[in-house]
């Protein structure tokens, strides 16, 4: 089975539904503490939601865009086929008057696709630990680019902060392997931080429902 047939009914959960709606609301609020407005009503706002686990993700992240603007300019990509095409499914199906393109790409090729500085807004929930330092450098230099210069990145991921936290990140990288078939890498806070300073980027750092789940809020530095 794949991972969209494995993990995918958990993402179509009405709990997480009711995440991803808290998860925008907060990653608005944090703006305001980064004292930045995000442009969500310009005439040619352009955001991505950057992996994209079940079309129900894709539903919410659409449907609290467009709510704001329906005439934005949507990215969803994903490397997962099966996400892909339910998404595609879902958009011609229910979402077609809505600007919305959908892409089977890696990450690490966003730059092929879209032009420097042509994104508002960069979405994405768990998807930092798809990606070892070297990449995760590499992934944020890309971000960094896209962005024009009133952009910012809301994203969400697990961190490693004690003992106890590195012992339940490797039973949980070992299970996403053994049961998802995808490889994690662990990231400390300390590490993120780090990284999100050299790319650039002024952020804030916040708590979600989970303990060692954290909300990320990036802006672009001037």
């Amino acid at each position: 089975m794949s991972y969209y047939q494995r993990f995918g009914p958990v993402l179509k959960t009405r709990i997480f539904k009711r995440y991803l709606r808290w998860a925008y609301k907060k990653g608005a609020e944090d703006l305001v503490k980064l004292n930045f407005k995000p442009g969500f009503k310009k005439e040619d706002f352009t955001c991505l939601l950057c992996g994209v686990g079940s079309e129900q993700t894709a539903n919410e992240f659409i449907r609290f865009v467009t709510n704001r603007n329906p005439r934005a300019k949507i990215w969803i990509i994903d490397l997962g086929e099966k996400q892909v095409t339910a998404v595609k499914k879902l958009v011609k199906e229910r979402l077609a008057k809505f600007d919305v393109n959908i892409r089977r790409v890696n990450a690490l090729e966003l730059n092929k696709l879209l032009p420097e500085a042509s994104l508002d807004w960069i979405e994405t929930d768990g998807f930092l630990e798809y990606f070892d330092r070297q990449s995760l450098k590499r992934l944020l230099t890309i971000w960094h680019g896209l962005l024009n210069a009133d952009g910012f990145i809301t994203t969400r991921d697990f961190v490693s902060s004690s003992r106890i936290t590195i012992t339940t990140d490797a039973f949980r990288i070992w299970l996403a392997k053994r049961w998802l078939g995808v490889s994690l890498f662990r990231h400390t806070k300390k590490e993120l931080v780090s990284l999100f300073k050299s790319s650039g980027f002024n952020f804030v750092v916040g708590p979600t429902p989970l303990p060692t789940y954290k909300r990320f809020t990036l802006v672009k530095r001037s």
